[in-house]
């Protein structure tokens, strides 16, 4: 066995080189996961210069991250790369939807298919999380609007029913589903509350209208009764 020890050290730089590979994917799955829930987070501020800015260095250290695994594929199919790929996908689509604009392709942002899908449903989420914050501040109609959203991509993701070891939706449909129940349960209650303001600030005016006309009609007999002359009645 006199080759013996250099196929050791064959396989250990092997090895060796795949471990680099590995721990520069996590860290770069790690700073582009971070980058794209900041993005989101300015999204939600209004800030949407800031969130794409964020959403360009993800983009940059997504790419990055696929030429350093490109001849790993085992380590690009671990969960680093989809992981990384899905948080991009949901932060770039909500940039979109916010902006009025048309989602973004697979193709356009680089990830697959499966990534892809598994980042349009978290955006359902953060829609709902943004739908709530219009509530608060009694934006109703687009509110509602969103929830339309929600409604839109349910239905275009429902359409696919494969085996989770293929794409490993279905647990994400059955939260879509719970969130947009849950919205529409909340927008339901807080669209009747803004009714009930609006009626009761309408009878309000009224009753204060008739008590100014009430007010009008007895102001002219107040004004006989003082010119009497007490005296001259006795």
């Amino acid at each position: 066995m006199k080759n013996l020890d250099a196929i050791m050290a064959k396989i250990d730089q092997e090895i060796s080189e795949k471990e680099k590979v590995r721990e520069g994917a996590l860290r770069f799955s790690r700073d582009i996961i971070i980058y794209c829930r900041r993005a989101i987070q300015h999204l939600h501020r209004d800030l949407t210069p800031a969130a794409e800015e964020f959403i360009g260095q993800a983009a940059s250290l997504l790419s990055q991250m696929r030429t350093l695994t490109k001849q790993h594929q085992d380590i690009f199919f671990a969960g680093y790369v989809e992981n990384a790929e899905q948080e991009f996908v949901e932060a770039s689509c909500l940039l979109c939807i916010m902006q009025g604009k048309d989602l973004p392709s697979p193709e356009a942002l680089q990830t697959t298919s499966s990534s892809y899908l598994m980042g349009l449903c978290d955006v359902v989420g953060e829609l709902r999380r943004a739908a709530l914050d219009l509530m608060l501040e009694s934006e109703t109609k687009k509110a509602t609007e969103y929830l339309k959203l929600m409604d839109q991509i349910y239905d275009a993701v429902m359409s696919f029913d494969y085996p989770s070891g293929l794409v490993p939706i279905k647990k994400k449909q059955d939260v879509i589903r719970s969130l947009i129940e849950k919205t529409r349960g909340e927008l339901v209650v807080v669209s009747s509350e803004h009714r009930m303001e609006d009626r009761s600030r309408e009878i309000h005016g009224l009753l204060e209208n008739a008590g100014a006309k009430k007010g009008a009609r007895k102001r002219p007999a107040t004004e006989e009764e003082s010119d009497l002359d007490v005296d001259k009645v006795w």
